[in-house]
């Protein structure tokens, strides 16, 4: 079967719009980063608890409809199937190499200070959370 080439170059174009658009949704989904994570309700002595979830990172008990945050700043939510967990905080992306990023657990936020003086902080450009 013989293609006209005006038919062909159409195609092509439509491929190329098709595979850019791909392309595009890739790269925003790797710049999101968001971290959530899910975690089906485990049975506890052979039972499932039908009114509690497990939390993830603490193993404490929570009723189904809590949603609380837990010693590892991750906001987590008990519903009937399983627990969802995602994280309450910025990680910063966009600041000057010569900075660094440390996480204070107690606070739940990155500070971003100099390499070389750490008592001075960095202007962060982006973050993604």
């Amino acid at each position: 079967m013989i293609v006209p080439l005006s038919l062909w170059r159409s195609s092509l174009g439509t491929i190329m719009k098709l595979l850019l658009c791909i392309t595009l949704l890739l790269l925003a989904a790797q710049l999101s980063e968001s971290v959530c994570t899910l975690h089906q309700r485990i049975p506890l002595n052979g039972t499932l608890e039908q009114n509690s979830c497990i939390d993830p990172y603490d193993g404490a008990l929570h009723p189904v409809g809590e949603t609380w945050i837990d010693p590892v700043c991750m906001r987590c939510s008990c519903n009937i199937d399983a627990t969802s967990c995602c994280s309450t905080y910025p990680t910063p992306r966009g600041y000057s190499e010569d900075c660094a990023a440390l996480f204070n657990p107690r606070e739940c936020r990155y500070r971003v200070y100099r390499k070389d003086n750490p008592a001075i902080e960095c202007e962060v450009y982006s973050s993604v959370l």
